[in-house]
């Protein structure tokens, strides 16, 4: 099952990705990260040894009651038979020299075990990676800076996981007739005269504590307070309060880089029965108390990551310190506040929506909490599943009845909606436009497997809204995730995935009717790719692509990741 799914800019991801090491620098931050009781392990201790220490003396009691010469007649039986002195077995219950003892278990640590030597007289057991293997690993990892990388959380098993994909658009082209351009060359496949086709594949992934339920790209690196700094990370919102943060550059990684709203107290060390709950009606203002439903960040303000949370709050962290600089409770009348976003050129404006059947605009400068939000409502009893801006005056939302709703905030709060469009039976589980061709629209709704690709229009029409271009099954089940390519060499491409195991990308543009509805768009676009290729002097290859009609349609598929390494287990085994 994928849950959540993101896409990562090219050119943030590390070329030659680190490997993790747990070195006594990691072990302190791990600690200091995990924040262990002691106190309370020292007494689950001095319990366990209590609760063993009366086991053992009720286990003496009853061996006592055994009679004395049992021991005797057992020496006597061992003395007939003379086979059985080879074993030694009248002295088996004597306690053993530590020394040999420790010999025995631990070979390698006698001085009269002899070990059979190796090349060059190495031990044959203990071999040092070669460099030509560590070149091998190395080239295995290396993300190349033509590449994507998508994220996208999954579930197998009640083991969740994020993935970390690498999407390579390809280079060259097999049809002869498409001209060359001037850097082609600086591919190096295509400067030996090779075509490579589009390909997709796991990179590596990072074990996460509970189920999924929102992933968020960040390229700032957490505690650094240095804004001027790239990097590439992500945040994860699960059915857990906290928020972890991965560096995405590392593998094999089995903590954290930072974790938030981390309690006090400690999550990770077990409850005792003295801690009482706390009150739900209290509001918590360093920390969520329940699931994680949506992240948002910011990208003007590249330290500050906003949550929205089942426990009715907003919570806006410093990703610098770690801490919540703020927590709002009355955006949304005490319901769950389930998606967000900040607005795309006013790094103080956020955009959330919640079950309350309204969408909030809110300026995070105002300290008082009841002025900072203008409202929009949709149809009343309906809950409101996603949002997403569409531009920088219009933001989309996706209910849980089907219906998206278009709202234009330069109509002012509390205005009708542009337009309603019923597009789905189920409730909406993602809306998405894409970046680059701001009337495509892609939907999708959690109870359904469809997914559908709409043209909305340009300009507000009375009457009308968005037509549907095409609905199309993926086989991921019903659709929980879908999301479209951040550049603008890959704009046309967009993942899904759903309950059924595999993620699926396809470009939209190979579709015959896509190319038609968005005749115009796409000739624009590949215009402006080719422009901005030649400021940066490289060559644009979705500027030469989809020129015959003829062309097969793209999608990509990686499947059930949970196969792979029940194979890994047996080859281990």
């Amino acid at each position: 099952m994928l849950s959540a799914t993101t896409w990562v800019p090219r050119g943030f991801a590390s070329e030659f990705p680190e490997k993790y090491e747990l070195n006594d620098e990691e072990m302190d931050r791990i600690n200091h990260l995990a924040k262990l009781n002691l106190d309370e392990a020292k007494q689950d201790l001095e319990e366990a040894q209590e609760d063993d220490a009366d086991e053992a003396d009720e286990e003496l009691v009853e061996d006592s009651e055994v009679p004395a010469n049992n021991g005797n007649v057992l020496k006597d039986q061992l003395a007939v038979d003379d086979d059985l002195k080879e074993f030694d077995l009248e002295h088996y219950d004597d306690p053993e020299d530590e020394a040999n003892a420790q010999d025995a278990m631990f070979m390698g640590l006698s001085d009269e075990v002899k070990f059979y030597e190796g090349e060059e007289g190495e031990d044959p057991y203990i071999a040092l990676p070669k460099a030509k293997d560590d070149v091998e690993e190395k080239q295995e990892l290396q993300v190349y800076p033509t590449d994507n990388m998508v994220l996208a959380t999954r579930t197998e098993d009640d083991v969740s996981y994020l993935d970390v994909y690498v999407y390579d658009d390809g280079a060259g082209f097999h049809d002869l007739d498409i001209p060359t351009e001037e850097g082609d060359e600086q591919d190096p496949d295509v400067a030996r005269g090779l075509v490579r086709d589009s390909s997709l594949y796991v990179h590596h992934d990072l074990m996460l504590p509970a189920f999924p339920l929102c992933v968020e790209w960040l390229n700032y690196k957490p505690g650094s307070n240095d804004d001027q700094a790239i990097a590439n990370f992500a945040a994860v919102g699960t059915f857990d309060p906290s928020i972890e943060i991965w560096n995405l550059d590392c593998v094999d990684k089995a903590f954290p880089d930072m974790i938030l709203g981390e309690p006090a107290d400690n999550s990770f060390a077990m409850p005792t029965k003295s801690k009482k709950k706390k009150g739900k009606g209290k509001h918590v203002t360093t920390h969520h108390t329940d699931a994680i439903l949506s992240l948002a960040h910011n990208k003007q303000f590249r330290a500050v990551l906003a949550s929205t949370s089942a426990d009715h709050t907003v919570k806006l962290w410093d990703l610098n310190t770690a801490t919540a600089a703020r927590s709002l409770i009355n955006i949304h009348s005490n319901t769950n506040v389930s998606g967000s976003q900040w607005h795309p050129s006013n790094g103080s404006v956020l955009l959330t929506a919640g079950y309350d059947s309204r969408a909030a605009l809110s300026d995070v400068r105002i300290e008082n909490d009841n002025d900072m939000s203008k409202y929009w409502k949709v149809a009343s009893g309906e809950e409101i599943e996603c949002v997403r801006f569409a531009d920088e005056n219009v933001f989309l939302c996706g209910t849980d009845n089907g219906n998206v709703y278009s709202f234009d905030i330069r109509n002012g709060a509390e205005s009708k909606p542009v337009w309603t469009l019923k597009a789905h039976d189920a409730g909406v589980s993602s809306v998405e436009i894409n970046r680059h061709i701001p009337n495509m629209l892609l939907t999708s709704a959690m109870g359904e497997k469809p997914v559908k690709l709409w043209k909305c229009p340009l300009e507000a029409q009375p009457g009308k809204g968005p037509s549907m271009v095409l609905s199309r099954d993926f086989g991921v089940g019903n659709v929980l995730t879908s999301s479209f390519a951040p550049d603008v060499e890959i704009s046309g491409n967009m993942v899904v995935g759903g309950v059924s195991p595999g993620l699926k990308l396809w470009d939209v543009f190979t579709n015959r009717s896509v190319r038609k509805s968005f005749h115009t768009e796409l000739k624009s676009l590949q215009q402006m790719a080719r422009e901005e290729a030649r400021q940066v002097g490289k060559s644009s290859r979705i500027s030469r692509k989809y020129t015959k009609n003829d062309n097969p349609e793209t999608v990509l598929t990686v499947e059930d990741q949970s196969d792979e390494e029940d194979e890994d287990d047996e080859e281990e085994e």
